[in-house]
């Protein structure tokens, strides 16, 4: 499975690279930063440095500081995507 795509992933997209997996803890840590994230109701949930700096010393964390700063990317770059996504759900209706 090393290095390939899942039969799902070909389907849907067969140009797409494989998966990085070297890159694999990284998204798992995005995935649970993001989950302690807190919305307040304005829209897509943003972090900053305080975020991820708060959440690296709640979870006994040492991560590089290239590591963080794919962490903030991440969760914000989700955050311009469901932005895009709003207008286009409220238009349909």
């Amino acid at each position: 499975m090393f290095g390939s795509k899942s039969p799902a992933v070909e389907m849907a997209d067969p140009d797409l690279p494989p998966f990085p997996w070297v890159l694999d803890y990284l998204w798992n840590l995005f995935l649970e930063f993001s989950m302690g994230l807190t919305s307040n109701g304005m829209g897509p949930v943003m972090a900053g440095w305080r975020d991820v700096q708060d959440w690296c010393a709640a979870m006994c964390l040492d991560l590089e500081p290239w590591e963080k700063k794919a962490l903030v990317r991440l969760v914000n770059l989700r955050a311009s995507i469901q932005s895009e996504e709003k207008p286009k759900a409220a238009s349909t209706k």
